[in-house]
């Protein structure tokens, strides 16, 4: 486990580092089209929620990582199990630094290479816990035959996700590798290619390997197991889609799941109630329950637990999907005809282009820009659900916050008080019995996907919604109340400034109001204080007139609140 001192220093040595760098500027290069694309501040700067959805979709699209402590719903407050603390620790660090200012697109490379210089510290304890079991000194000059050994038990134990093994269990793990482990022999070829590319380069020798070329290979062997992993992915999505139910795209049958899971090698054998906690479980026809296709292939049930750090994962293809328009968009919004001629054009694994869209799908991006004032959000819950529809086998199905959580097999089943997250035989063939489909009648009829009207924004879009339509509509804000009364006070006590004061005085108030759209609502109260007491240095206000303006800041700082608790639920947004 990495200490919160080594999480510290790995981000000051990363923003310490020059602009030039050339790791920093990889990182900024990966990250620029989607920063662009990003709702910011004024400042062109990425708030908070903004900086975790990069970083999650940064280390996915990257290595394949899964960051725990990163999950686009992840709300939950600390205590945090295992690694979860580290990426919002690191954020934390960096925002106090900053004083809450935003993070530019310089700060999020910092962000990012810092976290990888966390997981390269996590990958060096364990190389020399790989040591120890083999009673080998970490200072030890290795021949290639003992290196092999090294590395090979190093990623024995990645796969296992478990290096708290004792040495006497090297020689089970090994068997059990060799002889019972699926497709070993392509696994370990991959793991030897990694071994020769690096190896050698990274030694001063041929012949003798110190500790410092084998961290390189196993350095290598974390970021580049998503690329091997990849390949297994696409054969259990190829796999998935030839159990494709017609009548619904994108969606298997939970019981040609299971049917599935009972007659082949492959482990379609996850339990309903799991399913429907990581989302990937459709129940909008009762009779019917299927599993969704984008969801459950990314779903935690498929990644590999190798760290504390992150779970290695199925790439999600609608990244690149949206990546491709990002790019092309280079706004938080856009309008639904150019997103429409843009999804037309844009071929995915399973989907070709150009193409003709549906009328209904046109239908549902209108609805979405109606809602939002004729423009669609691009990182919104809507526009999500809509890629669904537009790329039903690549892109997940947004479900709100709240109703799902990508619990591993493990959490579940200790928060489910469940001993197995597989569904027991007896219970797979009850669910392929009660299908009573026959592929004719009612049963092989075309079913439209769900669609629901919840927004929720993943990042938030500068001002928010709610408050842009309050301005829009003439609403007032709190502010604008307390200097509408403060006004009135100065005004029924004759304390009006003269004319050779109104400049300054006007001056004073536009400056408080600028404050105001610029700072948080606390800002915000120290902004009438303040306006009080300087108006009180003109002259213009009496003590009567500068405790009502006391009384008045209360009532801005208070008021925001409580209207924030009656807010619609439409207008949330994402963590």
């Amino acid at each position: 486990q990495p200490s919160m001192q080594d999480v510290q220093k790995s981000l000051v040595s990363q923003l310490a580092a020059n602009a030039s760098s050339t790791r920093l500027a990889e990182f900024e290069s990966s990250l620029r089209v989607t920063f662009a694309a990003l709702p910011k501040d004024n400042g062109g700067l990425l708030g908070h929620q903004a900086v975790r959805y990069m970083l999650h979709r940064q280390m996915l699209q990257r290595h394949g990582w899964f960051v725990v402590g990163l999950e686009p719903n992840d709300v939950a407050p600390p205590p945090y199990l295992n690694g979860e603390w580290v990426p919002s620790f690191l954020q934390g660090v960096l925002e106090q630094r900053l004083g809450g200012r935003g993070i530019d697109l310089h700060e999020l490379a910092a962000l990012a290479a810092a976290l990888e210089d966390i997981v390269h510290k996590e990958t060096a304890q364990r190389l020399e816990t790989t040591y120890q079991l083999l009673n080998l000194p970490i200072v030890a000059e290795l021949d290639a035959t003992q290196a092999d050994k090294v590395i090979m038990s190093f990623a024995m134990l990645y796969l296992e996700g478990n290096f708290t093994h004792k040495a006497v269990d090297l020689p089970v793990l090994e068997t059990y590798y060799s002889k019972d482990y699926a497709d070993w022999r392509k696994v370990e070829r991959w793991f030897r290619e990694i071994e020769m590319r690096y190896l050698k380069s990274s030694s001063g020798t041929t012949d003798k390997y110190k500790m410092p070329a084998l961290l390189k290979v196993v350095d290598e062997i974390g970021k580049h197991f998503g690329e091997f992993n990849d390949r297994e992915c696409k054969n259990l999505k190829d796999m998935f889609y030839q159990m494709e139910d017609k009548r619904m795209v994108g969606r298997v049958s939970l019981s040609e799941f299971y049917k599935k899971g009972l007659h082949s090698h492959w482990n379609f054998n996850e339990k309903a109630d799991y399913l429907r906690q990581l989302g990937a479980l459709d129940e909008s026809d009762p009779t019917m329950p299927r599993v969704i296709g984008p969801n459950y292939l990314g779903a935690r049930t498929n990644c590999l637990e190798s760290s504390s750090l992150y779970a290695v994962c199925c790439r999600n293809e609608c990244e690149d999907l949206m990546l491709h328009l990002e790019g092309v968009i280079a706004a938080p919004k856009a309008e639904p005809e150019r997103i429409a001629q843009l999804v037309a054009a844009l071929p995915s694994d399973s989907v070709a282009a150009p193409r003709k869209l549906p009328t209904a799908l046109l239908g549902r991006l209108q609805d979405v820009a109606v809602q939002h004032g004729g423009m669609v959000p691009l990182h919104g819950r809507l526009f999500a659900q809509w890629m669904h529809h537009a790329y039903p086998r690549e892109c997940p199905f947004p479900h709100q916050t709240g109703t799902v959580s990508p619990l591993t097999p493990n959490e579940w089943m200790r928060e489910a008080g469940q001993e197995n997250a597989k569904a027991s035989a007896e219970e797979m063939q009850t669910q392929v019995a009660s299908d009573t489909c026959s592929g004719t009648g009612p049963c092989s009829e075309a079913r439209d996907l769900p669609w629901s009207s919840t927004e929720e924004l993943f990042v938030s879009q500068g001002t928010p919604v709610h408050d842009h339509k309050e301005e829009q509509e003439g609403g007032w804000t709190a502010f604008n109340v307390a200097m509408l009364l403060l006004a009135a006070a100065l005004f029924v006590t004759g304390q009006w400034p003269h004319a050779r004061e109104l400049p300054a005085a006007l001056a004073l108030l536009e400056e408080a109001a600028g404050a105001s759209k610029r700072r948080a609502d606390l800002q915000k109260c120290a902004t009438v204080a303040g306006l009080a007491a300087a108006a009180a240095g003109f002259g213009i206000l009496d003590p009567s007139a500068f405790g009502l303006a006391a009384c008045l800041g209360i009532v801005a700082f208070t008021a925001p609140r409580l209207l924030a608790q009656v807010k619609t639920k439409n207008d949330k947004s994402w963590a």
